[in-house]
């Protein structure tokens, strides 16, 4: 920065600062900017304020005999351009704001273009630009723009992430990638950069323990089993339930090379009901990976010895429709049945149409369902499907009478007791879902989902309070995996905040 002065004849002296062009660029700003004198010892340390900025350049050009010198002027035409620019481009984004509010966002592009026209050499007035076309699906014009002012932005990582979004857009993931990776040269914690390439399959992003939030990590996609393997599994005493776990979470995450491994993992010292959820999870994994020769082996060896397992019959049930075999799914979701009647997984396989949404096949379920519940009038699950039933066509009171049966037959059941209270705080009846919460002994020993709809009975009667601890309840049980418990603090934030929480 450099810079020289000029007198007023009422004695005020003004300093020419030069700036860094590449930093003027970015900022938006002249190449030179007037500065009183007696300004510029605080400069450093107040900042340079555009408002302020945009003052000081009116009174140089209007009041000091610089700026009014015709000869001055001539010769640093384009400084002056660049000057009434600066002041005049206030107005016109004053007015693209108020007409992106409006929803006018063909005049708001004009608008903001005309600032790029008239103020060719500011950058940042050009990356708006290029944002707006993104956001308004026009990739081409946008990555023009980013074209221009690349070089300006080239140390900015955020500049990077935004180029790769756009290129992402047009299908160029190649190209999209490697401005990601120079993102993460630049700052190699970029979060966004890795979010990114994570959702490019790139990188995986996990929680090497779902339920800690600290334990965020990105690996390479074709080395995250390697990594776990030597990294987090092989690390101290892990038990069958710790790789149940991980099987369940990376099953969520649609990683099932990764639950396969973890499923595997568990069996080798699983017993009883955790042995059995081992094996059907291996076995979705196996299915999901479309190994269905192996899924419908491991589903048989597992049911030669343990043929009352009406959840490994549902598997092998999905195994064989995997495989196009109807006729064999159709016998192990029957099987299924003969072990479990009120197994949710095989009513729906057996009862409900594939089609959900048809009407006409829904309402010819209803008759089946109430048939299969009336020689199972003791099996909470087979009320709850015909209470799903009931909702699928409208039958709403029916339905929720329904469930409040199921839920007597099956007091224990949160699972249950949690769909029955959403289905009713979808018809605002929150104080039935209050009322029924108060009969249950310790509600913080129950699952979240319970949990969580009692906070969200709260809230529908407008008693933030309660609901808000219920939410912090939420968030400060360490049990819970992350995202839950992030959930559960926006949430309460958000009623802090007076706003509504979001829905479970």
């Amino acid at each position: 920065m450099s810079g020289r002065g000029a007198a007023t004849p009422e004695g005020q002296e003004w300093l020419l600062i030069a700036l860094d062009k590449k930093m003027a660029r970015m900022q938006g700003m002249p190449f030179q900017i007037p500065v009183p004198k007696g300004e510029f010892e605080g400069l450093a340390e107040k900042g340079l304020q555009s408002d302020l900025l945009r003052g000081w350049i009116q009174s140089f050009l209007s009041d000091s005999p610089l700026g009014k010198d015709g000869n001055w002027r001539r010769r640093n035409s384009e400084l002056i351009t660049q000057m009434e620019g600066f002041v005049d481009k206030k107005a016109l984004w004053d007015k693209a704001q108020k007409l992106f509010a409006e929803n006018d966002f063909e005049n708001a592009l004009k608008t903001l273009k005309r600032i790029t026209i008239m103020c060719s050499e500011d950058h940042a007035a050009r990356l708006n630009y290029a944002s707006a076309l993104a956001n308004q699906r026009d990739y081409d014009k946008a990555l023009k723009e980013m074209k221009i002012v690349r070089d300006t932005f080239a140390d900015d990582p955020e500049f990077h992430v935004s180029h790769a979004q756009m290129l992402v857009m047009k299908g160029d993931e190649a190209a999209a990638t490697e401005a990601l990776v120079k993102a993460l040269e630049l700052k190699p914690d970029h979060m966004p950069a890795m979010d990114a390439l994570a959702k490019l399959g790139i990188l995986a992003k996990i929680y090497e323990n779902p339920r800690d939030a600290a334990s965020l990590v990105y690996v390479k996609a074709e080395q995250l089993g390697e990594y776990l393997e030597e990294h987090v599994w092989s690390q101290g005493e892990r038990t069958s339930e710790y790789f149940l776990e991980q099987m369940g979470y990376h099953s969520s995450e649609q990683r099932y090379a990764i639950a396969l491994a973890a499923a595997e993992r568990a069996m080798s010292s699983a017993t009883g009901r955790a042995a059995e959820r081992a094996v059907g999870g291996k076995v979705a994994a196996l299915r999901e990976l479309g190994r269905t020769a192996e899924a419908i082996a491991a589903a048989k060896a597992y049911l030669d010895a343990n043929a009352g397992s009406a959840a490994l019959w549902v598997e092998l049930a999905g195994a064989h429709a995997k495989a196009g075999q109807a006729l064999e799914s159709d016998a192990a979701v029957e099987r299924a049945l003969e072990a479990e009647p009120g197994d949710a997984m095989a009513l729906a396989l057996k009862f409900w149409p594939a089609d959900r949404e048809n009407l006409m096949e829904l309402k010819d379920t209803v008759p089946k369902l109430e048939e299969w519940c009336a020689s199972h009038p003791e099996v909470a699950g087979a009320w709850r499907s015909l209470a799903r039933a009931k909702l699928a066509t409208g039958a709403v009171d029916d339905a929720l009478a329904l469930f409040d049966k199921a839920v007597a037959l099956a007091p224990n059941d949160d699972d249950l007791r949690s769909e029955w209270w959403a289905e009713l705080a979808k018809l605002e009846r929150y104080d039935a879902v209050i009322e029924d919460s108060t009969k249950l002994a310790d509600m913080t020993k129950r699952s979240w989902q319970l949990r969580w709809n009692e906070a969200e009975g709260y809230r529908g009667l407008s008693r933030v309070m309660e609901a808000r601890a219920c939410f912090m309840q939420l968030n400060a049980d360490e049990a819970l995996a992350i995202d839950i418990r992030k959930r559960a603090k926006r949430a309460a934030s958000e009623l802090g905040a007076g706003g509504a929480a979001p829905s479970a």
